[in-house]
């Protein structure tokens, strides 16, 4: 027979071991292993757009330039209004190759946030366009671009921005000869 005091221990000592088995159940679990690293791929993946870029802006395609641009995108360009979305978009861009400009551009770097949805491109170029009056005028810039995963995988442009340099100086003229040395 047991008494009151022997039925308390009995039920602190059962408590007690469902906490303990608790305690080393939860301290059993690991944790959950970190996403895989694809910084790599999807840098890769970046580069490979900027080319299909590259080929769009020769080929005159808009539309296809368009496609690398998030529904929300946004561009801030030298002398024009910040675009907002793909439709304006591919408006300024069908403005922009309307003249068939020629040029060049060179990724330097594009880094992908160890996430895996964001990464940012940092570039030059140079671009040659008609101005008004229908002489080709050539330019340089530098260029900072976000890209943005999309929920299918897909990465699409959530920022661009074109940095123009500064015009180059002319070439500074040799200083005049004193007159005392033309006489010799």
């Amino acid at each position: 027979m047991f008494t009151p005091n022997c039925q308390k221990v009995r039920v602190v000592l059962f408590l007690a071991s469902v906490v303990a088995l608790l305690l080393a159940l939860t301290g059993c679990q690991q944790p959950a292993p970190p996403a895989p690293d694809t910084r790599a791929a999807d840098e890769a993946a970046i580069r490979a757009l900027c080319g299909e870029q590259d080929k769009a802006v020769l080929a005159g395609d808009a539309a296809r330039m368009a496609n690398a641009y998030a529904d929300d995108t946004v561009i801030m360009a030298p002398d024009s209004p910040v675009v907002h979305g793909r439709a304006e978009a591919q408006k300024w861009f069908e403005n922009l190759l309307k003249d068939k400009p020629s040029g060049s551009f060179t990724v330097a770097k594009i880094e992908v946030a160890r996430s895996g949805d964001l990464a940012y491109e940092l570039g030059a170029g140079k671009i040659t366009v008609k101005d008004k009056k229908g002489k080709e005028v050539e330019s340089s810039f530098k260029s900072v671009t976000v890209w943005k995963k999309q929920a299918d995988g897909n990465w699409k442009v959530a920022a661009d921005t074109l940095i123009p340099d500064p015009p180059a100086k002319p070439a500074a003229k040799p200083a005049a000869k004193p007159a005392a040395e033309h006489a010799k």
